[in-house]
């Protein structure tokens, strides 16, 4: 009986994922330039007249499928989850301090890798005199190619900040953009601009801290959690990403690539697997935030292509009494305090937990 209801939640899984990936494909722009969305949209609203229920017309049709097939697939992960015997549930139970501890060990495991590969190249130059055998193939393939696609995802989640935050204050989002050199844009209509502007940079260092921060205080939901972000982000790839104005689909490529590999990680690599590349990922996502803000900082008048950068944005459009800088600066400090929060949350604290736990097992 067990494993037929497992199979049934399974099956409901699946169909539940096809359902939002497959609808916010199909009536996004990316298919048929919107003519289905835009088909679907009006057989939603003529249902919706018909049952009296109000559906804003600000709702795009790509989203309707994801809000309608995330609960089920929320509850079909938990009674998955809940399904698993009691004898699993009592080992599991009894080696959580160990979990705890592996977490730990993972966890500072992952932030050395994320600052090696934060500073590949000077990693790359350091090999490069060493002289050891088989360090000339950097010649061929260069080690900065670990870092690039993480550098094209933190825009991605940049513009998504952008595209969200848009969605969230009543705007429309018409689409971003990710060019290969790692600039990108968003195309919002709407919504409100003290919070839409600042959430590129915010929304990137929100997004660091609290996947380092879930990652480290419930691991055992790994799995799940990386299922859930790369579900989330192949339909927000799929709803709102765009060919650059070169005609690079690099806002595709990376939303799709990232999230079909969380999606496979979640299902199919080992919780402590999922632990290390989701705080590897963390880190690295929220360095990057905080150094392009201080990149920011020391350049205000930064641009693309003569488009502003987003704290001169700012400044025109909220706070023109705050020079660039200042607003660069004042997101610096809230984008540190939210990383230093989850390092500490997250990894000091469980530490000194570690720490407080032996020495008082030593006492007695």
């Amino acid at each position: 009986m067990r494993t037929l209801s497992k199979s049934l939640w399974v099956l409901i899984l699946l169909a539940s994922v096809l359902w939002m990936i497959g609808g916010a494909f199909l009536t996004s722009d990316a298919y048929r330039g919107g003519e289905v969305g835009s088909e679907v949209a009006a057989g939603i609203a003529s249902l919706a007249s018909d049952a009296n229920v109000s559906v804003p017309a600000s709702v795009p049709p790509p989203l309707l499928f994801v809000l309608t097939g995330l609960p089920l697939a929320g509850i079909s992960l938990l009674l998955l989850r809940r399904n698993r015997n009691s004898a699993a549930a009592s080992a599991a139970q009894a080696s959580s301090p160990n979990l705890r501890r592996q977490t730990i060990i993972v966890t500072v495991l992952a932030l050395i890798v994320a600052l090696l590969i934060w500073n590949i190249q000077d990693v790359e130059r350091a090999l490069r005199r060493s002289g050891l055998p088989g360090v000339d193939v950097v010649d061929d393939l260069t080690m900065s190619v670990v870092g690039y696609p993480v550098r094209l995802f933190v825009t991605f989640v940049h513009e998504a900040g952008h595209s969200l935050a848009a969605l969230l204050s009543g705007g429309q989002v018409l689409g971003f953009t990710v060019s290969p050199d790692g600039s990108g844009l968003a195309a919002t209509q709407g919504g409100n601009p003290a919070l839409v502007i600042p959430a590129g940079y915010l929304g990137a260092a929100l997004f660091g801290s609290s996947l380092f921060f879930l990652t480290n205080r419930i691991p055992e939901w790994t799995r799940g959690l990386a299922f859930l972000l790369g579900l989330a982000i192949v339909v927000l790839t799929l709803s709102y990403a765009r060919p650059d104005a070169a005609g690079h689909a690099t806002a595709l490529v990376i939303g799709i690539g990232f999230g079909i590999a969380m999606i496979a990680l979640g299902l199919q690599a080992p919780r402590i697997v999922n632990v290390f590349l989701l705080n590897t990922l963390a880190i690295l996502t929220g360095l990057n935030a905080v150094f392009d803000l201080w990149y920011v900082v020391r350049n205000p008048g930064a641009g693309d292509e003569g488009i502003v950068n987003d704290a001169a944005a700012f400044s025109q459009e909220v706070t023109p009494l705050l020079p660039t800088a200042v607003i660069a600066f004042m997101w610096a400090a809230i984008a540190v305090a939210m990383c230093a929060f989850a390092v500490y949350v997250g990894l000091i604290k469980q530490v000194t937990g570690e720490l407080a736990e032996a020495v008082n097992g030593k006492a007695k």
